[in-house]
């Protein structure tokens, strides 16, 4: 069976007129390039040159097919280049899928500033907390929280995720007794993001001891955007993700709560996207602009 590179070999014989010359401008042994020029016409059954001592002349299927495919390989060999040259632009479309909540929580700030970063970068940004199918969707990243699915993507990781006890001031005031034991949160108003309402599952960060309370659910919501609201608001006691209260507990709209003790479930945080070899420059920029606030986080 003939190869694409078998024309490529002929028809650049034909346009430079000999095997030396053509051996030259391919970097390739004449003796190869005689040699595939053989086999190629063996191959059709056709004979397309002529050869002597002093020159080679065309048949006239040669010359059909010459006149054919020289302009289509030219055209070929230009949009290969081209394809190159564009894989090196910081231009075109770049399709990201992220869930809901982090998105709306964090991730959009990384956004906007990589949008303002790279102007010519056109961001199509789907949140959904469905699993997009990468290649089926058209999607050239997602950010995914872990555990993640077998799969042959590339992950890689950004951060971790760990959820955080506590409450706005006004209702730290309004308990009877103060909290001064992590046992006394059985008795407050409790903003659940958890599915079982009753229950409260916690670990301690330095003796690794794990912690069940029974719980008091006042809200329950899976936003978490909500659950900040009510316990800005007074509501009660969350357990929510650092990232998602971080800049409430800096302002002292929210107090960071028993800080030795954390969520039970850890969540971490991954770039995943289809392959790592011959990335785009607009998908290493992106991936290393997510590293970078990654590593801002905490």
């Amino acid at each position: 069976m003939w190869r694409y590179d078998d024309l490529l070999i002929i028809t650049e014989v034909i346009k430079q007129g000999s095997f030396i010359k053509a051996s030259k401008k391919l970097n390739i042994p004449s003796s190869t390039i005689s040699r595939r020029v053989s086999e190629f016409e063996l191959e059709l059954g056709v004979r397309l040159l002529e050869r002597n001592s002093r020159k080679l002349s065309l048949t006239e299927k040669g010359e059909y097919l010459f006149n054919h495919c020289h302009p289509q390989m030219q055209t070929i060999k230009d949009v290969i280049q081209a394809i190159q040259i564009d894989n090196e632009k910081t231009v075109g479309k770049l399709r990201v899928t992220a869930p809901i909540t982090l998105g709306n929580e964090l991730l959009n700030g990384w956004f906007c500033d990589f949008a303002k970063l790279h102007p010519d970068i056109k961001l199509e940004i789907v949140l959904s907390n469905d699993y997009e199918d990468l290649l089926d969707d058209s999607f050239d990243i997602a950010i995914r929280v872990g555990p993640l699915k077998d799969s042959e993507f590339i992950a890689q990781f950004l951060f971790d995720s760990y959820s955080v006890l506590c409450a706005s001031e006004k209702y730290l005031n309004q308990v009877k007794p103060n909290l001064d034991s992590l046992y006394q949160i059985e008795q407050c108003d409790f903003l659940s993001y958890q599915s079982d309402n009753s229950s409260l599952r916690l670990i301690n960060s330095i003796n690794n001891k794990p912690v069940e309370l029974n719980v008091n659910a006042r809200i329950s919501s899976s936003s978490t955007a909500i659950l900040r609201q009510a316990a800005v608001d007074g509501l009660g006691v969350a357990c929510l993700p650092m990232i998602s209260v971080k800049d409430e507990i800096t302002s002292g709209e929210l107090i960071h709560l028993f800080k030795e003790t954390v969520g039970i479930h850890r969540r971490e945080i991954y770039a995943v996207y289809p392959s790592k070899i011959h990335l785009s420059k607009k998908m290493k920029l992106f991936i290393e602009h997510l590293k970078l606030n990654a590593a801002k986080i905490f």
